[in-house]
């Protein structure tokens, strides 16, 4: 998930459409850092002024049958 806060507008997060599956949440996080530079210079070639991001990977554990 990536979330950003530009002046004057609420926060937006940005979340993947369908679970996307990491081998470890180290790829993960660069993943979502990828995903969040690209976001904050797309949101920029627009003119806002970003005033904050950050990214995040959640924790599911497979090994759990419900």
């Amino acid at each position: 998930m990536v979330v950003i806060c530009a002046l004057g507008n609420p926060c937006t997060m940005f979340e993947e459409i369908g679970p996307k599956f990491y081998a470890t949440e180290d790829k993960c996080v660069a993943r979502a850092e990828q995903k969040a530079i690209a976001l904050v210079k797309t949101y920029e070639e627009f003119g806002y002024y970003i005033e904050s991001n950050a990214y995040s990977c959640l924790y599911v554990d497979t090994t759990q049958s419900i």
